[in-house]
């Protein structure tokens, strides 16, 4: 299994999941994946979350929250969920505007697991 069967595959269990990507904790792609068309730009929306994800961090830590683990970003038009895989890699994924945000935060958690498995 490679990391791009492992998005699809979240893709595959709830259609609101519309692609997604492993990113060093610098926001760089290891891999994505997203359904076509590919409306998304993968590769920028990982730099821009890897640093959202770190100055998440640097908030949760100052106010007593622990370390960042997840972050969850919703919008008019879609969801963005972020999740620490290891101190080096971050889990991304799109979803749409309508997906159950709990859901995704599952498929999330679960596609996390996995990948530090892989790594």
């Amino acid at each position: 299994m490679t990391f791009r069967d492992l998005i699809e595959g979240m893709h595959r269990n709830d259609a609101s999941v519309r692609g997604g990507a492993l990113a060093g904790s610098d926001g760089l792609v290891v891999e994505e994946w997203q359904v076509s068309p590919h409306p998304h730009d993968l590769p920028t929306l990982c730099a821009e979350m890897g640093q959202f994800f770190k100055e998440s961090g640097r908030i949760a830590g100052e106010n007593g929250l622990g370390r960042a683990t997840e972050v969850l970003v919703a919008g008019e038009q879609g969801m963005v969920l972020v999740r620490r895989v290891t101190e080096e890699y971050l889990l991304l994924l799109v979803a749409d505007p309508d997906a159950v945000a709990g859901r995704c935060r599952f498929h999330l958690r679960q596609g996390a697991r996995r990948a530090k498995e892989m790594l």
